[in-house]
């Protein structure tokens, strides 16, 4: 087996797979990658030589640095050269060059640019001098398709720069006025760097109207600053000649950059305005306000600070309004991206999300589309946290003439009121959609889960217990926990109700007060008695609650005028026994119901509520029909899938009316 060497081998396609397609073959590309070469070198002159017919040369010259031999060695021929580490960020300016230039940053990073000559011909000729030396190269491809350089010859030459040129170019349909577009659309951002076409210097001028335009700033005691905005129409590959720039009797200060005062980012290098527009301020008023090396501004001064504010407030909101339709675009697509987060919150904490959202996309320009939709979802997230005010808070704050009838109510609200009392329905919703998961299957173990579900939703039984004076009372629960001998461990868990062998109890409260406010008997008392789905209710389980009021009658807890209402609820009953009985000459009631009964008594209500609110005719005009399209799609159609068929109802369930506001 031979041990000898070999080199790899490079397919035709090489040089364009690694430099890219648009350097190697686009001529529009590679004339601004070919200046921005010209840039880095710290030229403040580009000459091209533009063939206007067969036979006519290419060339572009520069009075940048120039190379030796050694850096040509080192830096032009190494593929892949790692220009930020050898260079730095910076552009390499020449000594008699600093006299224009305060500073650049360099366009250049691994070296492509270079192969733009490519372009243009199969091989091109490069002479560069430096320190009093020219040297001459042809760069071209070997056979085995990867660079190759020949020395063709040295001499002297004063002074330095670069100049790259192909005799006999490839036939080119591009009119010089063309490139010269493309030229200034980039390169006019520094009034020191120059480039020229057939000895006709690029300007304003050779941009087409369509892609420049201008504004003024008025600030009080000044002339007008003009602001020249430059759009190439198309993306550019990076920020660079993009950004702010600012002129000041004919000359760059600092850099073209999108940087702010505080070194932020004033938009976010991955937006499409970044990589397209250039601003141009010319503000000679601060002639007096810039570092003797005119690479900045001297940001304390009073002048800059007031200038610069007013310059970039109008900037901004240049900006906006060019983001306007991108920023709806962003935020339909995180909309949509979040909906299941957003389905999960509430009309008025939707509202705030929608808002916040929006002015972090005014205010923060920079943000990138990824980072936004991570800070939306996170507020979203944030939201369903929110303790929300309740029905029940809102109307015991209205006055009584607001309490007469829902319609007038509606005649005084607000969207604001009217959003609140919409989430409080859909909060009463979903509650009633967990209820009915938990009641619906026979073999459920989870009837501990019942009586808190139902503490919160007393408003179940009817318009009487929305009062927030209806509270638990442990008491008497206490009572029934001894007088049934319950497992104590279990009951101090939820000492809200008793949880006895086969159901749970909760006694619900409403007091009676003297003159002084003081407590004296209770008024009203609500027994809930909830028996697993397993077991029917007959007249044992119903007469079992009787047992419970008498007790309490005994021990002097309840007095023979205190109204007791007994709901004794499962999931079958014994159709003989769905009637109500009272007890003590009418003051107890005992209703045994089923759970659909209670479901579609609860749901019936709610959902006629919930139609009325948002067809109230104040909000016909708001976004509020946008948001209740959604939860109808979210919330009450899903509520509308667990109503039971009229087939599944039980006996006793058809034999009770559904009550109806």
């Amino acid at each position: 087996m031979s041990d000898s060497k070999q080199l790899a081998l490079f397919d035709d396609r090489f040089l364009e797979s690694y430099a890219g397609k648009g350097i190697i073959n686009d001529k529009k590309i590679a004339i601004i990658e070919l200046i921005a070469n010209s840039w880095d070198a710290g030229a403040t002159r580009v000459n091209i030589s533009w063939p206007l017919s067969d036979g006519d040369s290419f060339s572009i010259s520069d009075d940048g640095h120039g190379m030796t031999e050694n850096e040509f060695n080192t830096r032009y021929r190494v593929l892949a050269y790692n220009r930020q580490k050898n260079q730095g960020i910076s552009a390499e300016i020449p000594g008699d060059n600093r006299e224009k230039i305060g500073s650049r940053s360099a366009f250049g990073r691994n070296g492509k640019g270079r192969l733009a000559g490519f372009a243009f011909g199969e091989f091109f000729q490069v002479k560069t001098w430096k320190n009093g030396q020219e040297n001459h190269y042809k760069v071209f491809r070997d056979n085995t398709n990867i660079l190759a350089f020949n020395k063709l010859g040295s001499h002297t030459r004063e002074g330095h720069g670069t100049e790259i040129f192909i005799e006999h170019p490839v036939a080119t349909v591009i009119l010089a006025d063309e490139i010269k577009t493309e030229i200034g659309m980039r390169f006019l951002v520094d009034p020191n760097f120059s480039v020229y076409i057939n000895g006709s210097k690029v300007n304003h001028s050779d941009i087409p109207a369509e892609n420049i335009s201008d504004f003024y700033v008025e600030i009080e005691g000044l002339d007008p600053i003009k602001v020249t905005v430059i759009d190439v129409k198309s993306t550019d590959r990076s920020t660079q000649q993009h950004g702010v720039a600012w002129h000041v009797q004919n000359r760059l200060v600092g850099e073209c950059t999108w940087k702010g005062t505080s070194n932020e980012d004033f938009i976010d290098g991955r937006r499409f305005v970044a990589k397209r527009y250039a601003f141009i301020v010319k503000a000679d008023c601060l002639i007096n306000s810039i570092l003797p090396d005119w690479s900045d501004f001297l940001r304390s001064d009073a002048m800059f600070q007031k200038v610069y504010s007013a310059v970039h407030a109008k900037i901004k909101e240049f900006i906006l309004d060019l983001y306007k339709a991108n920023r709806d675009e962003t935020f339909k697509g995180i909309e949509s991206a979040i909906r299941p987060v957003l389905n999960n919150i509430s009309l008025v904490a939707r509202e705030k999300w929608e808002t916040t959202v929006s002015v972090i996309q005014e205010e923060c320009p920079s943000i990138s589309e990824s980072d936004l939709e991570k800070v939306a979802t996170l507020l979203a997230k944030l939201e369903q946290t929110d303790s929300k005010y309740g029905l029940i808070d809102i109307l015991s704050s209205s006055s009584i003439e607001d309490l007469d009838g829902l319609n007038e109510i509606l005649q005084k609200w607000n969207i604001d009121f009217a959003k609140v009392v919409l989430d409080e329905l859909e909060s009463r919703m979903r509650l009633i959609e967990k209820l009915q998961a938990r009641v619906s299957i026979d073999s459920t173990d989870e009837v501990h889960e019942l009586q808190p579900l139902f503490h919160r939703g007393l408003w179940i039984f009817g318009p009487e217990y929305e009062t927030i004076e209806y509270t638990s009372n442990v008491g008497m629960t206490s009572v029934i926990q001894d007088l049934f001998g319950v497992d104590m461990k279990g009951s101090k868990n939820r000492p809200d109700f008793a949880i006895l062998r086969d159901s749970s109890v909760g006694l619900y409260g409403f007091h009676r007060y003297d003159d002084d406010g003081a407590e004296i008997e209770i008024d009203r008392l609500t027994i809930v008695e909830l028996k697993r789905p397993s077991i029917s209710i007959r007249l044992d389980e119903i007469n079992q609650s009787w047992k419970y009021v008498k007790e309490l009658l005994e021990r002097g807890l309840l007095t023979k005028n205190s109204r007791v209402t007994c709901f004794v609820l499962g999931k079958h009953l014994d159709p003989l026994e769905a009637e109500e009985t009272t007890k003590n000459n009418g003051f107890v009631k005992i209703r045994p119901l089923t759970y659909d009964t209670v479901m579609r008594r609860a749901k019936s209500r709610l959902l006629k509520l919930f139609d009325k609110v948002k067809n109230s005719p104040f909000l016909k005009e708001t976004k509020i029909n946008e948001y209740m399209r959604e939860r109808e799609q979210a919330s009450i159609s899903q509520l509308a899938l667990t109503l039971p068929a009229p087939s599944a109802l039980t006996p006793s369930a058809t034999a009770i009316p559904v009550e109806t506001e």
